[in-house]
């Protein structure tokens, strides 16, 4: 089975909490997981992925968080085959704002443009992610069981 490849952006540094504990789950399950700041990454990078899972806040008005924003303006204009990523993208965001999670909602209609597969809808938690993250996290690694039986590994 491919590794697993957690990127995330953040503002706050909630995005990054809620990757690192996603490495521990999956290190826990028996995956080797690599997190990713996607402020060091290039759209090109992604190329290589297999099988990744993005955790995203939203900033100001459905923005990026500015870690993340030269990555999403160069995503929005590359023209890549992504048909061999399966992913997953977990938002963060304020319901209070008119773009609730806008960044998630924008990152996951993309990847899925550049061919790359679901395996599991988008989750857009709000303020409360703390509580809704564990639920998340329990159907995002039945998933990876799931793919882990498919392929005999």
């Amino acid at each position: 089975m491919p590794d697993l490849h957690i990127h995330f952006a953040t503002m706050t540094g909630n995005a990054e909490t809620v990757a690192t504990d996603t490495q521990s789950r999956a290190t826990d399950e028996g995956w080797t997981a690599h997190v990713h700041d996607l402020g060091d990454l290039t759209p090109q990078d992604l190329t290589d992925r297999e099988l990744a899972v993005f955790i995203v806040s939203t900033w100001g008005d459905g923005e990026p968080p500015d870690d993340a924003a030269d990555f999403w303006y160069a995503l929005e204009e590359a023209n890549l085959d992504l048909s061999g990523m399966r992913f997953a993208v977990f938002g963060l965001g304020d319901k209070d704002y008119t773009e609730f999670n806008g960044f998630a909602r924008q990152l996951d209609a993309r990847l899925a443009t550049l061919g790359a597969t679901r395996l599991l809808d988008r989750f857009d938690a709000d303020l409360d992610f703390d509580e809704t993250f564990p639920a998340w996290a329990d159907r995002f690694f039945t998933r990876l069981a799931v793919e882990r039986e498919t392929s005999g590994t």
